[in-house]
């Protein structure tokens, strides 16, 4: 294995002066940096970034922190977790970071304990809820965090959201356009922000267009399409004149789908249906669902981006708001 011994020596420089040149260190000329990356990689020179690492007693490591999918669950077909990462990767690997992932278990007692014994000094965090204390303590500890979906501005702390009530509305009222009058919304988890703006924007669309809003015509199927598909089949026995369904989630759409038509009803002709998230099966099924869409890669590339920033002191600002579209299909 080369060595950077091996490149001072074939270089005629000390270690001290390779290392800086091949980390590109400003007091290094640019005429050593090159001469010593042209004679590392014609040795085959490959750099140890974990030696790198404990050497210089700074991380570049990037953790990538999930919560709520260490349990076997259909959203295994599609998380969005995947394009995140890819997207984190993609910024990560152009500024001379790396990512690792982690996959939080929900009997921690306490984030920051789980931090200090991973090492894990900067992170992205996914699929908290805001409301936990555990992550309530996490944000006033000393780590660098960057939430996605979690709106967040404190020192070291940042956030990656969309305007989930904005498009939320945008979605119902497209279902209005549509002609649906009587409009349920199944919700996801009550104690999740994205679920709270959500039913924000369906309530305001519904304020929009003078109609009335009901309660009762307000559920929960905690982002799970076996649960919503039971639960359409009892809202529609309760309340048949129901003929629009907004979903926070295109998997809870997907259950309500599959339970109005086991009871006949036609989409959208009888009943309208819009989901949020736009996963990829979501244009493939009959008929085709209408849903938001957000860019999963994009959260995962920009929460990267402000998390680097804010590492090196570079972040003017600490949230970052992506758009969303609306992707009107068959199921209006």
């Amino acid at each position: 294995m080369v060595t950077l011994k091996d490149i001072a020596k074939a270089s005629g420089l000390s270690i001290t002066q390779v290392s800086r040149a091949l980390n590109n260190h400003t007091d290094v000329s640019d005429d050593t940096k090159v001469k010593v990356n042209k004679i590392a990689t014609s040795m085959g020179y490959v750099k140890n970034m974990s030696a790198q690492r404990l050497a210089m007693q700074l991380s570049n490591q990037i953790a990538i922190v999930v919560k709520g999918i260490e349990k076997e669950t259909e959203l295994m077909e599609y998380n969005s977790v995947y394009p995140i990462v890819c997207g984190a990767n993609k910024y990560a690997n152009h500024n001379n970071y790396e990512i690792a992932m982690y996959i939080i278990p929900d009997d921690i007692n306490s984030y920051v304990n789980y931090f200090q014994q991973k090492g894990i000094g900067k992170a992205i965090l996914f699929g908290f809820e805001y409301n936990d204390k555990r992550f309530l303590e996490l944000l006033e500890s000393q780590y660098i965090c960057v939430c996605i979906d979690i709106p967040i501005e404190k020192e070291n702390k940042g956030c990656v959201v969309t305007d989930n009530t904005l498009y939320a509305t945008y979605a119902v009222e497209a279902l209005i356009k549509s002609g649906k009058k009587t409009i349920a919304m199944i919700n996801g988890k009550s104690q999740a922000i994205v679920s709270i703006e959500r039913k924000a924007g369906y309530l305001a669309a519904l304020s929009n267009y003078n109609l009335e809003h009901r309660q009762k015509y307000i559920f929960n199927g905690n982002f799970d399409r076996a649960k919503t598909e039971h639960l359409t089949l009892q809202i529609m026995k309760d309340y048949p004149d129901i003929n629009g369904f907004f979903c926070a989630s295109d998997y809870m759409a997907m259950g309500c789908m599959n339970a109005l038509q086991t009871i006949g009803k036609k989409i959208p002709q009888d009943v309208g249906i819009i989901g949020f998230d736009n996963i990829p099966i979501s244009k493939f099924i009959k008929p085709s669902l209408s849903t938001v869409s957000q860019n999963d890669f994009k959260k995962g590339y920009e929460a990267a981006k402000l998390l680097i920033n804010i590492c090196e002191n570079k972040a003017t600002q600490k949230i970052t708001s992506l758009s969303c579209s609306l992707e009107l299909r068959e199921s209006i």
